[in-house]
């Protein structure tokens, strides 16, 4: 081969070539982006629409709906949702994997536009590119005092200076998209009025509000010219102080003037307290991060730092008593997860290259194939960058992986050239005819390998999109081992190794020395095998009955691994050491009210001496709260059970607190998409039939094994005091439902007047009821005194009915239809498969017979992408599979051949259900050993259910993989089997001979790749879950299928033998069935004159 030969005749290209590329990778290293996993960004738009003032009812059907019309129509729409709450509506539109965002919001505003009945006072609907990369904070910050001792600060004075000076200061980081505040309120000027002054004083509430309007404004009057100058004209009539406003006249009764003082106060405030923040029990602001999608998490959360520890500089300057805190950041996680899987790569490798010097006993031998490992890994940035990839635990996972993988080729190029060595060629003769001889196996267990990775490379979902990761990874690296053992391992052999022809090549030192021991075992181990297949391969009746026999032992090994079969799940749950408190209150509970109901329990995290900090939020967006383990307490194997011991322990506490419809306890998980949570939809007409059935399901699903616990995403009871007009009372004193909506407005939320201008700082300017101790109560609205325009009294009672009723704090919609979601959590050492298979026979199945056809019931979210993915996962098997056997059928010249080979696979597959519940067993007693250890109460019970490794997702992948990998060993055993009938050999003696011949590098490359995984499948640490379990499959596979290909394929072709399937060599050396004397002949149809 002419690439061989030229590598040999031209090391100093060779050389040249591998140091380039070292550059180039190290570079392309430096300046990928780092990250914790890959960009998985699914395709989703959001609409939103504001109509304040409207129920959750009016806004579905005023606003949802019509949109709802016109959108469902959009191309490439997978699944429509939409909320309806009070004064918003939101509708996400999701679209198929694949879909180009850009494209679809092109498509989604032009039917925005075709909508022209929504309500005139409405909003304009907007449009939101919703990124799934990028939807949670990577670092949080919060507020400090300075001092312990300082005294407590106000919560809207610290929402006030993180407004104005630190989200201004973070958004201008590279890298950070926005930032979340939590805590406080706006500031607005309010004009605080008594109802009973304005009814004494016979105002009304329209020509307050006039008045106030019309005062506040500048008018822009032109120019005024007088000797050759131009004055600009403006009458400045807008508030500039508290006391502008309280001097303003409203009207004059007579001789007397009535303004503003004489009815209310004006206070520059804050507007009503809907979200509160406390940081380890005291009052404090916090900020979220979100990265922009596909920003280098790592040098995003480092600048941020960076600019945290400036903006404390000048708080300190300005003499502004607080300080910033940085109290978690993904970057603490990512740091600690990359430095294990370089520890587990680093690791790998070094076993991989123990194993090698024992095979091969120089030091020499073991330098040449010990380069091709870095020389490969280092090209693989180079791909990685030119496909625009980052590096992320997945794509350093599949690289720590592929250490044991790259040195196949090497290992079999290289221990041919050595067997040539033995013929006395000398080193040139034999690099080349070593390398020459294997290259067409070593070829097609490349293209083998890198067959079950092109249908992986086309998932689209969000598994697939982790998956391309370590595709990318893995198969560049194989890709690149191939040219490495076909250029630069002969050229190094030549280089390293000086032997002229008819020298008698000697072992290697170690061999002869201190490894001798080791060389005899591995000797004797040869013997046996092949006396054993020698008996085997017989045609004797003997062994025949010895085939017969290890065929059925496989074929029971294979039946029983089926009957301990996994079950599925989606994604690794991850190991962080964050404890996440969720909590529904109660439709209609402030959140100061709600805060007082969590502060006993708060007390009780404070105390706790493993938790480094926790935090309490009560607000629109998040109930709930969190606590920080502290760090050295939650990582390795006694992390993980310690962060599942505190999670239960919180959670049984937090259940007991009196005043919400529910809370509990959950470990945060590394991404949103691992939580373990599934959705059970109710969809159907009828709002309180669905609320009947959601609630009848939470009975039978809490307490159900495996659940951990069951959220209803819908909230009844909220309580709502309606003011319902009486028409024809309000006409006969010439009041429409506009004025009355203004007093209602005012006395409760405030009504808007426009912008007070503070200093060109613009905040709300509103009317609002004081509220004090004689503020109106619930039965004081009817008699509530209220003046006309003609100058009449009449009272509220007059005007409209009071009614208190309970309705729907939103209204959801699936598909146009309301629905109900129940948020299924389960447990984290759970197998989600298993609770929504039960769920789906035991209740929902039941549940359905009860039902009319107007009514659906259905499980969706994580459940729909686990189905998704493991379709796609199982396509993607079917695919390598017929891949490899086409490329099979090619190098053997056979259709029968190929089938023996694609048995080992099945062999992998059961080998790898050993490899995961053996490995569970193993785990099972060091987690039960650490739960007696702590005292644990069921730490029996706890312990046997625990699944170390989950079959999740990528731990299928694995076993996917293996597909391509497994077969390596049976092309070896038949490619030679070949070449040695092709040198004239029996077919019999030319099997038995290959078997004798290939044992050796089957066992190099089986116990090098797998040394080279032990690390990852017994890893433990910060990202060790999301690959141990593939590393366990792989391991299990390569394990159980070496050992079975050694038998089961020699007795397989022996068996054809048998039965009279014979392989001569006429049938692999073929004559061309060109004339030898038409070498020179003219191309077809053309005359050689």
């Amino acid at each position: 081969m002419k690439l061989i030969d030229q590598s040999i005749r031209n090391y100093h290209s060779v050389t040249v070539v591998m140091a380039l590329v070292a550059v180039v990778g190290v570079i392309c290293f430096n300046t990928l982006p780092r990250q914790l996993t890959p960009t998985v960004d699914k395709p989703l738009i959001e609409v939103r629409t504001e109509y304040s003032g409207l129920s959750p009812n009016e806004v579905e059907r005023n606003i949802t709906r019509r949109l709802e019309e016109q959108l469902e129509s959009v191309e490439g729409l997978k699944k429509m949702i939409s909320r309806s709450q009070h004064g918003l509506s939101t509708i996400t539109l999701e679209f198929e994997w694949g879909t180009d965002k850009n494209i679809a919001m092109i498509d989604v505003n032009n039917k925005l536009q075709q909508v022209k009945d929504l309500p005139v006072l409405s909003d304009k609907p907007t449009l939101k590119s919703i990124s799934t990369d990028n939807s949670s904070p990577i670092m949080w910050i919060v507020f400090d005092k300075p001092d312990p001792k300082m005294p407590k600060m106000n919560q809207n004075y610290m929402y006030e200076i993180g407004e104005d000076i630190v989200i201004p200061s973070l958004r201008r980081v590279t890298g950070i998209a926005d930032v979340w505040h939590f805590g406080g309120e706006d500031r607005e000027m309010r004009v605080e009025f008594d109802p009973y002054s304005i009814a004494r004083l016979r105002l009304t509430y329209d020509e307050i509000i006039k008045r106030l309007r019309e005062e506040n404004q500048n008018t822009r009057a032109g120019f005024h010219d007088e000797e050759g100058r131009a004055y600009t004209v403006r009458a400045l009539g807008e508030f500039s102080s508290a006391q502008d406003i309280m001097d303003t006249v409203i009207k004059r009764d007579g001789d007397r003037t009535i303004r503003v003082r004489d009815f209310a106060v004006v206070e520059d405030s804050y507007k009503r307290t809907d979200s509160l923040v406390r940081i380890s029990g005291e009052l404090s602001n916090g900020f979220g991060v979100i990265r922009k999608a596909g920003a280098n998490v790592v040098e995003t959360c480092n600048e941020a730092a960076k600019t945290v520890a400036k903006l404390n500089k000048e708080l300190l300057n300005r003499g502004i008593p607080l300080s910033l805190k940085i109290v978690y950041k993904d970057v603490d996680y990512i740091d600690e997860s990359m430095r294990l899987v370089k520890s587990n790569l680093s690791v790998g490798a070094i076993l991989a290259v123990a194993v090698l010097l024992l095979f091969l006993g120089s030091i020499r031998s073991v330098l040449i194939i010990a380069i091709s490992i870095p020389v490969t890994l280092v090209a693989v940035f180079v791909i990685l960058k030119i496909l625009g990839r980052s590096i992320n635990i997945i794509s350093l996972a599949g690289m720590a992986f592929a250490v044991g993988m790259v040195v196949d080729n090497s290992i079999v190029v290289l221990e041919n050239i050595y067997r040539h060595l033995t013929m006395r060629k000398g080193v040139f003769k034999a690099a080349y005819d070593g390398a020459a001889e294997v290259w067409g196996a070593v070829l097609a267990s490349t293209l083998t390998t890198l067959a079950v990775f092109v249908p992986i490379v086309f998932i689209e979902e969000e598994a697939g999109q982790m998956f391309r990761d370590i595709a990318i990874t893995i198969s560049g690296s194989i890709a690149i081992s191939l040219l490495v053992s076909i250029t630069v391992i002969p050229t190094l052999t030549t280089l390293l190794i000086q032997l002229r022809p008819g020298e008698v090549y000697e072992p290697g030192f170690l061999h002869r020395t201190l490894l001798r021991p080791v060389v005899l075992f591995g000797e004797n181990i040869l013997k046996a095998y092949a006396g054993v297949m020698r008996r085997l391969l017989d045609k004797s009746v003997t062994g025949i009955i010895g085939k017969v026999g290890v065929i059925g032992a496989i074929i029971a090994v294979m039946l029983w691994s089926i009957t301990i079969l996994p079950e599925k799940d989606y994604l690794p749950y991850g190991n962080t050491n964050m404890v996440f408190m969720l909590i529904e209150p109660v439709a209609g509970v402030p959140a100061k009210t709600n805060m007082k109901y969590f502060a006993p329990y708060e007390d009780k995290i404070v105390a706790m001496e493993d938790v480094d900090r926790n935090f309490t939020v009560f607000s629109a967006r998040f109930n709930g709260g969190g606590a920080i383990v502290k760090k050295e307490l939650a990582s390795g194997q006694r992390g993980e059970v310690k962060m599942a011991i505190k999670s239960r322990e919180m959670g049984k506490e937090i259940f007991k607190i009196p005043g919400y419809r529910f809370a509990f306890a959950v470990q945060r998980p590394i991404f949103r998409s691992a939580d373990k949570t599934f959705q059970v939809e109710i969809t159907g007409p009828d709002i309180l039939k669905l609320k009947s059935i959601a609630l009848e399901l939470i009975n039978k699903f809490s307490g159900s094994d495996g659940i951990h616990s069951v959220r209803p995403e819908f909230k009844f009871g909220n309580p709502e005091l309606r003011f319902i007009p009486r028409r024809e009372q309000a006409i006969r004193l010439d009041m429409g439902m506009s004025e009355i909506g203004d007093i209602i407005e005012s006395l409760n939320a405030g009504k808007y007047l426009g912008e007070y201008n503070d200093q060109g700082e613009p905040i709300d300017f509103v009317l609002v009821q004081r509220k004090t101790s004689a503020s109106l109560g619930l039965n004081d609205y009817q008699g509530l005194p209220v003046w006309t325009d003609d100058n009449k009294m009449t009272h509220l009672g007059h005007l409209a009915d009071i009614d208190i009723n309970a309705g729907p704090a939103r209204i959801d919609h699936i598909e146009k239809e309301r629905a109900i979601v129940l948020r299924v959590q389960v447990k984290k050492d759970f197998p989600m498969q298993q609770v929504i298979d039960r769920i789906e026979s035991e209740h929902l199945v039941p549940t359905r017979q009860t039902l009319n056809a107007d009514f659906g019931l259905g499980v969706g979210g994580a459940a729909d992408e686990l189905a998704s993915t493991q379709k796609s996962l199982m396509n993607s098997f079917y695919y390598a599979v017929g891949f490899i056997y086409l490329l099979l059928v090619a190098l053997f010249a056979s259709f029968l051949h190929p089938l023996i080979v694609m048995l080992t696979v099945i062999l992998a597959v059961s080998g790898s259900f050993l490899g995961i519940v053996g490995n569970n067993l193993l785990q099972r007693q060091n987690i039960l050993s650490i739960l007696q250890e702590w005292k644990v109460p069921d730490a029996e019970s706890m312990a046997g259910s625990w699944n170390w490794i989950t079959f999740d997702i990528l731990t299928q992948l694995g076993i996917v993989i293996l597909a391509g990998i497994v077969v390596n060993n049976a092309i070896l055993i038949i490619h030679q089997m070949l070449n040695n009938i092709k040198s004239g050999m029996d077919e019999r003696e030319a099997l038995l001979k290959s078997c004798e011949t290939r044992l050796r590098p089957i066992m190099m490359t089986v116990i090098s790749s797998v040394f080279g995984m032990i690390p990852l499948a017994l890893g433990e640490g910060s990202g060790t879950e999301l690959y141990r379990g593939m590393g366990t499959a792989l391991i299990g596979g390569l394990s159980v299928s070496a050992v079975f290909t050694l038998f089961l394929v020699p007795i397989l072709l022996s068996l054809l033998m048998d039965i009279g399937y014979h392989t001569h060599k006429d049938d692999l050396v073929k004559d061309s069935l060109i004339d030898p004397g038409e070498g020179s002949a003219s191309p077809a149809g053309m005359s050689a004159e």
